[in-house]
């Protein structure tokens, strides 16, 4: 099936029976595409799902791409790119803390003696988020409380038997303890 820029999407089936049909005369797709593999013999899977060939992810989440191209004989070496660059090998690419340098357009690529096999390109980004804007409105600072008069008074009085009884409650814990530790000196010897 071709998609909206006329590019060839073969969603199932082998070169032998797939047939192109374009609006001259029906061909091959082994005339088509000459010595390729089909693009689907190396799948990715991806955590989060990708839609439209895109992961939307926050920074500091993670990410697992794996490539799959199990069906590929002799078995290949799976080689990562970002962004068109090398980036790693393995069938597995975990990005456990996704960072900004992370972000951009992996493929991951089979390479055997038989050929190289490439799977559709992934493309990692940040969620855009799809609101409107509104002006902003200025923020006033919360209002100074105050108190003053007897209420004031009140709560100073509060506040200073407060803290006697504190020191009171530890006074008495420290005697209590040397009391009880002398009491157990004089049963002992």
């Amino acid at each position: 099936m071709l998609d909206t820029q006329s590019s060839l999407i073969i969603g199932s089936g082998t070169a032998q029976d797939t047939v192109l049909e374009t609006s001259r005369r029906r061909r091959s797709a082994t005339e088509q595409i000459p010595g390729q593999a089909s693009s689907n013999a190396v799948m990715l899977l991806t955590f989060p799902y990708a839609s439209e060939g895109v992961i939307q992810s926050d920074l500091n989440y993670s990410v697992i791409l794996e490539c799959l191209a199990s069906s590929i004989t002799p078995k290949p070496v799976l080689h990562w790119t970002l962004n068109g660059e090398p980036y790693r090998t393995g069938s597995m690419l975990i990005i456990r803390k996704l960072s900004w340098e992370q972000l951009g357009t992996y493929v991951c690529t089979a390479k055997n003696s038989q050929g190289q096999y490439s799977s559709y390109p992934v493309t990692l980004s940040l969620p855009q988020d799809n609101v409107d804007p509104t002006d902003a409105e200025p923020i006033e600072p919360d209002p100074v409380l105050s108190v003053s008069g007897g209420a004031a008074i009140s709560l100073l009085l509060a506040g200073n038997i407060g803290a006697v009884m504190l020191i009171g409650g530890i006074g008495f814990t420290i005697v209590h303890s040397i009391r009880t530790n002398r009491q157990r000196i004089r049963m002992c010897c």
